[in-house]
């Protein structure tokens, strides 16, 4: 009988070395005894490891024999002893004896089932349990000292899973439940295992490290330069900078008061930290100083021929516009120093103002800048801040002149009659020294404070209207007056601009849509009441969508546009000539009107009722329409003899009434429009159809001249009406309307009101 060791949570291999802590009394009873006798002992394995009463506990089969090798005894009285594993043997009959446990054994057959196969494995194992070790710390030479080797292969298997990383039942595999062979291959396995579990573990490992020291590093490196630049006075702070800043200077080709401020501004941005706030301030003035184009310049497109080609190509019509960039450029061959004027179009919308511009900047071969002012009230929006201010910003002026790229580019100042002002400032005073030619060669933007030449910018003004424009600002400018289209000349937009562009925007072949011209016309009539083409333009796009539904879902190979067909694509007609319907008894006649969006027809009607003598004026009309209904009133009253009223008629309530009361409307020129309406109410005479009017009154009955003349008779010409009656001295006039105007509409020029009401008023009963 031998003496037992039980093991519980460990399992010692033969060939091995473990260190284990003993508390229970069978432990420390039999360790007291190997240390008396110096005998062996053999290590069991409990089958529950969780059994504390060795006594009752099952065992496996197979232990190990084993040499205590050093003991140390804990003050609790418990025992840990180094063991050290020799051979396996079998045990049986474990009982326990004078408080120790006692086991039989009897040695195990060791011998392989197949020694080739096994000798193979054993080389095997060995490359891969050295491959192990080394990357466990071990070096090869501690290894080929400490480890076993091929030439012994069970031992090898059993120092390879005693120092695997298993579990105990699979330890207790490898010890108890396999023949030599078999416990090769399971060794085998777990090694294969447990390489690849430590190569992954390396991997994760490295790339860890690789960020560490990679953060690291760069911590260590910010650190020194923070060292080195509080060293320096911060002189490397700048030198970031102060190389790519001084080149930019050097290569910008400033004027020398700009290139020395720039030159001191960076001298003090060396000096500052580059943490601070000012750095950035500063650092972000000199970009935007560095970013103006200051030396750069295009030159100017000298061939008048291809200018006017290229204004033909953007734009049908403007004659008056052509002209006036056309003498430009000639001026500019003649004399290329000459500083030219601002030039300001003004118009309704949608006549091509804007897009005039461009087409100005290609024909120039110069680059395009715009601005745009509708809206703008604060008077920094042109001049810029201050940089002392938390996110200042150079004016729009400069950071146009920055996109654009050159120093002389067109620019454009679109809506420059919607610019106001409140208590931030007022941006039409600021813009008086950029548009005066004999200033703005030292512009000074806010932020930039530094002179920027302006003189070789050409500008372009563009407005509705030129009335809300302050006098001082209108003194420098060239005004233009764009007009609104013809009817021939909308047809041809259509044709050259908008259908082609319709097209393309739409993905449909220009061979699979066609317009008829009548088609085109009715559009124009019927659909549209505008002095531009944007609402042509929505309204034929309206057809393109439709046609290219009817493309894609019946598979529609070609579309025709006839004029039957428009209301299919449009729905019903939005305008009507209603002339005739609405002026079919007597006080109710037609005037013409100008407005922002073009010329209109003016309905205005009077009635009169028995009461009080008064006059009541609605329509949401202005004081100077106003104005003009009580002049009239008054020249009626003074002729009524003449027209056969008796003057107890005006013992009445009159009451004049201008429709679409929800637009408002003033202006001098429906003078005679209301003198004819009260003429008509009380004499009887009616209007004559398709006629129409306009022109201030005096008290004496003078009919005064007025303005607008074209957009006027463009908008009687849309509504039907073929008989204008015009002041005098408004004879000159009629040079700005097209010929097919002249040939449409007749003319009549009256001097006095008497005048006036002969010709429209039709032969009293």
């Amino acid at each position: 009988m031998n003496v037992a060791l039980p093991l519980r949570d460990i399992v010692l291999f033969p060939g091995t070395f473990r260190p284990t802590h003993f508390g229970r009394v069978v432990e420390v009873n039999a360790i007291s005894r190997i240390l008396e006798t110096s005998e062996p002992v053999v290590a069991i394995q409990q089958v529950e490891p969780g059994d504390q009463d060795p006594e009752g506990a099952e065992f496996h089969p197979v232990g190990v024999v084993c040499q205590v090798l050093r003991v140390i005894r804990m003050p609790d009285g418990a025992i840990r002893a180094l063991l050290e594993g020799f051979e396996r043997v079998q045990v049986t009959a474990p009982v326990m004896i004078d408080g120790m446990l006692m086991v039989k054994t009897t040695p195990m057959p060791e011998a392989p089932s197949d020694p080739v196969r096994y000798e193979a494995l054993g080389r095997e194992l060995d490359i891969r349990f050295r491959e192990y070790m080394i990357g466990t710390g071990v070096s090869a030479s501690d290894h080929d000292v400490m480890g076993a080797d091929a030439s012994d292969p069970e031992r090898l298997a059993d120092q390879v899973l005693g120092n695997l990383d298993l579990t105990y039942k699979e330890r207790i595999v490898g010890l108890v439940g396999l023949d030599p062979l078999a416990r090769l291959e399971y060794a085998t396995d777990q090694i294969v295992v447990a390489l690849s579990q430590q190569r992954i573990a390396t991997e994760i490992n490295q790339r860890v490290q690789s960020a560490m020291d990679k953060s690291q590093r760069e911590f260590q490196l910010k650190e020194q330069l923070k060292a080195i630049r509080a060293e320096l006075g911060d002189a490397a702070s700048a030198d970031e900078d102060g190389e790519l800043f001084e080149k930019r200077i050097e290569e910008s080709g400033m004027p020398d008061e700009v290139r020395d401020e720039a030159l001191r501004e960076l001298a003090r941005l060396r000096r500052i930290h580059s943490d601070s706030a000012e750095y950035t301030v500063l650092r972000t003035w000199l970009e935007t100083v560095c970013d103006i184009p200051w030396g750069v310049h295009t030159e100017d497109v000298t061939d008048l021929r291809a200018a006017q080609k290229v204004l033909d190509d953007d734009h049908h019509g403007l004659e008056k516009v052509k002209e006036r960039v056309l003498e430009y450029l000639a001026v500019r061959q003649l004399n290329p120093s000459s500083k030219g004027p601002v030039l300001c179009f003004v118009g309704p919308p949608g006549v091509g103002k804007t897009s005039l511009g461009r087409s100005i900047a290609t024909a120039l071969g110069r680059h395009y800048g715009r601005v745009a002012l509708g809206g703008v009230k604060d008077e920094t929006e042109i001049r810029g801040h201050r940089r002392t201010y938390i996110g200042a910003l150079p004016g729009r002026l400069i950071r146009a002149l920055v996109r654009a790229g050159s120093s002389n580019p067109v620019i454009v100042l679109d809506e420059l009659d919607k610019v106001g002002n409140d208590f931030r400032g007022d941006p039409a005073s600021a813009l008086l020294e950029v548009l005066d030619p004999a200033q703005n060669h030292t512009f000074q933007d806010h932020y930039v404070d530094l002179p920027v030449d302006l003189s070789q910018v050409l500008f372009i003004a563009t407005a509705n209207v030129h009335d809300t424009i302050p006098a001082a600002l209108l003194d420098r400018l060239e005004l233009i007056e764009i007009p609104g289209y013809t009817e021939e000349e909308k047809l041809e937009i259509a044709r050259r601009f908008l259908l082609p562009k319709l097209a393309e925007s739409h993905g449909i072949e220009a061979a699979k849509l066609k317009f008829d011209k009548t088609a085109l016309t009715r559009v124009v009539r019927d659909y549209t009441r505008e002095a531009g083409v944007r609402e042509l333009d929505r309204m034929l796009a309206g057809v393109y969508r439709k046609v290219a539904r009817q493309i894609v879902e019946e598979g529609v190979e070609k579309v025709r546009i006839t004029e039957k067909a428009v209301p299919r694509f449009l729905g019903p007609p939005r305008y009507y000539g209603e002339l005739a319907e609405r002026v079919d008894s007597p006080g109710v006649v037609i005037g013409l009107a100008w407005t922002a969006a073009g010329g209109e027809i003016l309905f205005v009607e009077a009635t009169r009722m028995p009461g009080k003598r008064s006059m009541k004026l609605t329509g949401s009309i202005g004081d100077v329409m106003k104005e003009s209904a009580e002049a009239a009133m008054s020249w009626l009253r003074t002729h009524a003899g003449e027209y056969g009223v008796d003057p107890e008629s005006f013992d009445a309530e009159f009451h004049l009434h201008v429709p679409a009361g929800a637009i408002p409307k003033d202006g001098p020129s429906a003078g005679v429009t209301m003198v004819a309406a009260l003429v008509s109410i009380v004499t009887g005479r009616r209007f004559r159809t398709s006629w129409a009017m306009t022109g201030e009154i005096t008290l004496r009955g003078r009919v005064l001249p007025v303005g607008g003349v074209k957009e006027k008779a463009l908008a009687a010409r849309r509504a039907g009406v073929t008989d204008i009656v015009l002041p005098a001295r408004n004879r000159n006039d009629l040079e700005d309307i097209a010929p097919e105007l002249r040939k449409d509409l007749h003319f009549h020029f009256v001097e006095t009101v008497a005048e006036v009401l002969d010709l429209v008023l039709e032969p009293g009963e």
